[in-house]
């Protein structure tokens, strides 16, 4: 049951990341409307599409490699994207005037804790079968 939790924990934020990177990817203008952005012209909507869907991409793809192979780093790259996400909108906002997004940080934050609660799960189960290991030889 703690693997099924696990992976579920993982997979919950791939697959809504997902969904955010199969807009970007099919609705660009949607997408960034979405986002509270201006859909930009020239080299900066190359920018726009080209960083932002692979952010979602990226973070879909380390979530979903984690559940899957029970790969801690997988899901660490993602921890490490979408808190630097969180933290970097605050400091856009303490430091550079932007609007406070906090419906946004509320989603990497809980992502970001879901994930990192998947961690521990796998963390756990792979520290007692490693223990199991011992005991039997």
């Amino acid at each position: 049951m703690r693997q099924i939790s696990a992976r579920l924990l993982s997979l919950i934020p791939g697959l809504i990341f997902l969904i955010q990177a199969y807009a970007w990817v099919t609705n660009p203008s949607k997408a960034s409307n979405d986002l509270g952005m201006l859909y930009l012209e020239g080299i900066g909507r190359s920018t726009q599409i080209g960083d932002f869907s692979a952010f979602f991409i990226s973070v879909s793809i380390f979530c979903f490699l984690g559940s899957i192979f029970k790969n801690i780093s997988f899901l660490f790259a993602a921890v490490i994207v979408l808190s630097s996400a969180a933290t970097m909108r605050i400091i856009a906002w303490q430091i550079y005037d932007a609007s406070f997004a906090p419906i946004f940080i509320i989603v990497e934050i809980v992502s970001t804790t879901m994930i990192l609660a998947s961690v521990f799960l796998f963390k756990n189960k792979n520290s007692k079968t490693q223990d199991d290991e011992k005991d039997n030889s």
